[in-house]
């Protein structure tokens, strides 16, 4: 049977690519970081004596650039008609695109296209998918159908200040950033030439000066462990030892929240957050190692008696697009708890690096390695592979330790 577009979007990602038939040889591609294709099967010339070839479509969705299920069938047709008529797709499609850089039109789409094609197999699913957001929320539908060549640096700064003008600052870095990348793109394809329209320049930054995530003053840790001793939120009490986990290993909720029970070795007091939960890019994205300490034993333990017969630690059978708690449940109980801008799950690390090396005394490197940090540098990343195993089991000991004499019920 046709697949329907409900039946795309619950295709989950595996750790091989593999394909799903829609039928009359047009199949959905799904990569192991999420993303999802359509692509054609065919012989050519046509006839059993073809030769097999794929044709690649494009991606799912239905943004800019983009292909919903029918569109993907109604392009299948057309190609094969062309197909039968003794056109080979493949090669009606490179004589397009050299078509099109002969005259000069190349889009702004068609560049975007390319290039975020070309980065997402070096970058983090959570990077791609805010990339992909960036284009077809707010770049695309100002530069899409526009010539390349055309498009002036005036244009771009006028479209920059204009997210600027909205109080967006930072957004507007990050945009132009995203800009500047597409043309970089097509000065390397040869498809523009120097300067980038788009280049960065002390005109074009918009002063946005970063800020820190916001975290509590150490005074003030034992109030809010009590807080959330007494559920001063009513919260969910797995939604409650989420938080706490998160104070105890200070990492980032994408890393803590989809835990699984199968990750714990509690023998060696081990719990190991797989490489594809970390951030950075695929090339040095390893394993992370967390040594528990006694506090963060206890809190599991006692979350064991309540979530130990599902897969997950954080299991929330009111889930919707998954088995374990939102990412965004643990903000929403300190918010609830009343530390709206105070503080942010993100702000524990902060205080564990600095309060890490203000209070318990240790070293930046041996907190920055914790926190799953990777040495500065490629020449580093590619050669220094220690570890400090020792010291980092002492320092989570001691921040276990410390937080408990604040306060922390374990």
């Amino acid at each position: 049977m046709p697949l329907s577009d409900t039946d795309v979007k619950a295709l989950v990602p595996k750790s091989n690519r593999y394909r799903v038939p829609d039928g009359k040889s047009l199949f959905v591609e799904v990569h192991p970081k999420g993303f999802k294709y359509f692509v054609w099967y065919y012989r050519f010339p046509p006839g059993k004596n073809g030769q097999q070839r794929w044709y690649h479509i494009g991606p799912y969705g239905k943004g800019p650039g983009e292909w919903t299920i029918a569109k993907a069938r109604v392009e299948k047709d057309r190609l094969d008609l062309l197909r039968r008529q003794g056109e080979d797709p493949r090669t009606l499609k490179s004589e397009l695109k050299d078509a099109i850089q002969g005259i000069g039109l190349v889009t702004f789409q068609k560049v975007a296209d390319e290039w975020i094609g070309s980065v997402s197999n070096k970058l983090a699913v959570s990077t791609v998918k805010d990339l992909r957001n960036k284009l077809n929320n707010q770049i695309l539908p100002v530069f899409a159908k526009r010539d390349i060549k055309q498009i002036t640096r005036g244009e771009c700064l006028e479209f920059k200040r204009r997210i600027e003008a909205r109080g967006a600052k930072n957004q507007s870095d990050k945009v132009f950033g995203v800009i500047r990348q597409i043309f970089s793109y097509a000065i390397d394809n040869e498809w523009l030439e120097e300067p980038n329209p788009a280049r960065s320049s002390r005109q074009s930054h918009s002063g946005h000066v970063p800020k820190s995530y916001p975290h509590l003053e150490w005074d003030d840790v034992p109030k809010f462990l009590d807080d959330l001793s007494i559920n001063k939120a009513n919260g969910d009490h797995v939604v409650i030892t989420c938080v706490k986990v998160l104070l105890l290993t200070f990492m980032r909720v994408g890393a803590v929240v989809p835990g699984r029970w199968e990750e714990i070795d509690w023998e060696k007091r081990i719990w190991t957050i797989p490489a594809e939960r970390m951030k950075g890019k695929d090339s040095v994205r390893q394993d992370h190692l967390i040594p528990m300490s006694t506090a963060l034993i206890d809190v599991l333990e006692n979350l064991k008696r309540i979530t130990g017969h599902t897969p997950y630690l954080f299991d929330s059978p009111r889930g919707r697009s998954t088995e374990h708690i939102s990412l965004a449940s643990p903000n929403h109980m300190i918010k609830r708890m009343g530390y709206q801008g105070k503080l942010v799950a993100h702000g524990v690390r902060h205080m564990a690096l600095t309060y890490g090396q203000d209070i318990l005394k240790t070293p930046y490197h041996v907190i920055d390695l914790q926190m799953g940090h990777k040495p500065p540098g490629k020449v580093r990343q590619a050669y220094d592979k220690a570890q400090y195993m020792d010291e980092r089991i002492e320092f989570m000991n001691k921040w276990g330790d410390v937080l408990v004499e604040q306060g922390l019920v374990t």
